[in-house]
């Protein structure tokens, strides 16, 4: 083991207080009415009842109990649910608007505790407050209990249970969040600077610490890193060297160190754009493949459109179906084409089958996505020796046509051919699950 070359004096780093909120099974809760921490509920992205077909769904969200009883989580697959399904296991399909409706409704509670500059969404589900001088506004000697004044608001005015954490920083919050305030009766825990070596260095598994992915895990591994606490009394030079800056971040968080504000104004600087899905079936015929790629590259255009930018890099990746493995070795293929800048749907289409026909040989596909890079801003019109000025002008009217339509009256007034032929997957998608993280951006459902 190393020895520790590198500490904190936490007298010289901000002390706040950080509120994490969660909901307990936050699709539980508004789906029904049902009790989050005793249904078996899971939300499923393709629900079907068909044994041949239910291997297609993705599981976006699942109960603690359901966790419990199937052995999943959030990143499972709707095979990996017993079939027939339990007469007690409640399947529900995807209803992103009225997630993200019940999601304003709680922060819009959570805003009368603290101004806009320190209230952080983090997710559909998961906030955070700094409330940080305002305990006596609500007449509040500790943190503890304006937290349990949220959860009375939240459960009273909407019938959804919060746990919380409670730190120092954003990160001391979110730690005591998932590794304690969720497993307590009060759902509420404290962590603070002073308690880190009884707290951050006494959690068992290190992938329960934020930022650390099995991947990671194993990258520590080789240094000889198997706990928090073992991360915190290494060699932060070595762990600095294997894992770059974001080693060199885990060894502080290891420490509780997290110098961020949640008033902070960060811009995002987008490098690339893209989507992905799975299908809800194998692929087996080039010619539906090939149209899902179109849509695809109609979608992530009208993305490039919205943000006003230009692709300068298109990838393609393919993954094959469950167990197949093509006659390399191979579960799928991404390959990469450098063209010039544009954000037209047609010339990007074009590109990805150029990928595609270059490195498709008869596989069987379930997973699409594409990828654009090399973004460059500019609402200029890019022409190459090798175009037809004319019909890239064409092209772009076409597009403008096409988003303004869209953008008014929803993606399904105007679809492009392709997608009514066997294989469309967008017209489904469109109203599947709305404006959802999966990448539904460019085929949103109707506004109307």
């Amino acid at each position: 083991m190393y020895e520790s070359v590198l500490n904190f004096d936490y007298s010289k780093e901000p002390s706040r207080d950080i509120l994490c909120i969660d909901c307990r099974s936050f699709y539980a809760s508004v789906e029904r009415g049902l009790h989050p921490l005793k249904a078996k509920l899971v939300v499923l992205s393709y629900p079907p009842d068909s044994e041949s077909e239910r291997g297609s769904g993705l599981i976006l969200a699942s109960s603690p109990a359901a966790k419990a009883a199937y052995d999943i989580s959030n990143v499972s697959r709707a095979r990996d649910l017993p079939f027939p399904y339990p007469e007690d296991l409640i399947i529900a399909e995807p209803r992103m608007k009225v997630y993200m409706q019940k999601n304003m409704e709680i922060n819009n509670i959570y805003r009368r505790f603290c101004d806009e500059n320190n209230f952080h969404v983090y997710s559909v589900d998961e906030s955070f407050l700094d409330v940080t001088g305002a305990l006596k506004l609500f007449d509040c000697s500790t943190p503890y209990q304006l937290a349990r004044k949220i959860q009375q608001e939240v459960v009273e005015q909407l019938g959804i249970y919060v746990s919380i954490g409670i730190g120092d920083n954003p990160l001391l919050a979110k730690l005591a969040l998932d590794n304690a305030a969720k497993h307590t009766d009060e759902m509420i825990a404290e962590w603070r600077y002073e308690d880190v070596p009884s707290t951050l260095w006494k959690i068992q598994n290190i992938t329960d610490f934020w930022g650390i992915s099995k991947r990671t895990a194993a990258n520590l591994a080789k240094l000889n890193i198997h706990s928090i606490y073992d991360l915190a009394h290494s060699n932060y030079y070595a762990v600095k060297d294997r894992l770059g800056i974001i080693g060199a971040q885990l060894y502080a968080h290891s420490w509780g160190i997290d110098r961020s504000f949640l008033g902070e104004k960060i811009q995002p600087v987008s490098k690339s754009i893209g989507n992905s899905q799975v299908l809800n079936k194998d692929y087996i015929k080039r010619s539906e493949i090939e149209i899902v790629i179109k849509e695809m590259a109609d979608q992530v255009a009208t993305r490039l459109r919205r943000s006003g930018m230009q692709a300068q890099v298109v990838s393609l990746g393919i993954g094959y179906s469950l167990g197949y493995i093509d006659r390399y070795g191979n579960k799928g293929f991404r390959q990469q084409l450098k063209i010039h800048a544009t954000n037209s749907s047609r010339e990007l289409a074009n590109a990805l089958l150029l990928i595609f026909d270059k490195h498709y040989n008869r596989q069987e596909v379930r997973n699409i996505s594409v990828n654009t890079g090399n973004l460059i801003h500019t609402d200029s019109l890019q022409l190459d020796l090798f175009s037809d000025p004319l019909q890239e002008e064409r092209d772009m009217n076409v597009d403008h046509i096409v988003d303004t339509i869209r953008s008014k009256y929803g993606f399904k007034s105007i679809v492009r051919a392709v997608s009514l032929l066997d294989g469309g997957r967008a017209i489904a998608r469109s109203s599947l699950i709305g404006g959802h993280a999966g990448g539904m951006a460019g085929i949103e459902g109707d506004s109307n």
